[in-house]
């Protein structure tokens, strides 16, 4: 009966009804209670200019003179520098009126300006590096941290029991170290108009204490963590302790005036050469 009803309505009326009826069921349904799928994983890792890049360093020393310790004094701050990637610097020839350890500061000028360096690590060449799993990136960074203002701190000095000990220091790469070595020079030069005589170690210590810009530039690092100085020659700073088996350096700095012999430096660095911590060479050559 209803199929007969049907066919007797216009078609067009057909199909709306056919359509309600349809619509009506899908209603009756419910909603669909399957899961929806996952979110696609995101990576969490931070952007690249988020990541901490490693602070580039250079090692620095200069020799101008045969040693008897020439070869365990390079092969060792080589070794350093190669197992923790950073840069070596030596200098063989020093020419500069004012001296021969004013050349410390041409060479640190130099490095400076090449502006492929964070920091650089100034070593005078009587020291060893007697631990060399120990990374300076790291004394670089919690020295900052014990800093007031660690990004106007561009020296990271050390003394000894005469005051500034300037055999192992730090200074940032950056132009502001530059106007420091030309203070000094500037210091230096009046002093010899005056006849007085000063090392380019004087310079420093005097500026020091004198200006204030050029103090609040600088933090001083206990001597044991960057400077140590053996028992031979115990010249220490506040903290009374000198080197001991897995110091990171040890300087054998003034040792004429400490140890008795035709060569002081050589003597010690013969006795220390064998506590050095080297590390697997194997890793890194």
């Amino acid at each position: 009966m209803l199929f007969r009803s049907m066919r007797s309505l216009p078609s067009a009326l057909v199909l709306v009804l056919v359509f309600l009826g349809f619509f009506g069921w899908q209603l009756s349904q419910g909603h669909s209670h399957e899961p929806l799928p996952p979110p696609p994983a995101q990576d969490e890792s931070p952007p690249p200019e988020a990541q901490k890049k490693p602070l580039r360093v250079a090692l620095m020393t200069f020799v101008t003179e045969q040693r008897s310790y020439l070869h365990v004094s390079l092969k060792n701050k080589d070794h350093y520098a190669r197992r923790h990637g950073h840069d070596l610097i030596v200098d063989y020839e020093a020419h500069s009126d004012r001296g021969v350890m004013w050349w410390k500061y041409t060479m640190a000028e130099r490095a400076v300006k090449s502006g492929k360096y964070d920091w650089i690590w100034w070593l005078d060449f009587d020291t060893l590096i007697t631990n060399t799993a120990t990374k300076i990136t790291d004394i670089i960074e919690e020295e900052l941290n014990n800093a007031t203002n660690l990004d106007a701190i561009d020296f990271l000095l050390t003394k000894d029991c005469n005051g500034l000990n300037a055999g192992s220091f730090l200074l940032r790469g950056h132009e502001r170290s530059i106007k420091f070595f030309d203070d000094a020079r500037t210091m230096f030069d009046k002093a010899k108009k005056e006849e007085t005589n000063m090392s380019e170690q004087d310079c420093m210590s005097k500026l020091l204490k004198e200006d204030q810009a050029t103090s609040d530039m600088a933090h001083f690092v206990p001597q044991w963590k960057l400077n140590a100085f053996p028992e031979e020659i115990a010249c220490y700073d506040e903290s009374k302790k000198g080197w001991e088996q897995g110091t990171f350096v040890l300087h054998f700095a003034g040792a004429w005036a400490h140890v008795k012999g035709d060569d002081p430096t050589g003597q010690l660095m013969k006795k220390y050469e064998h506590d050095i911590i080297w590390g697997d060479a194997k890793e890194f050559y």
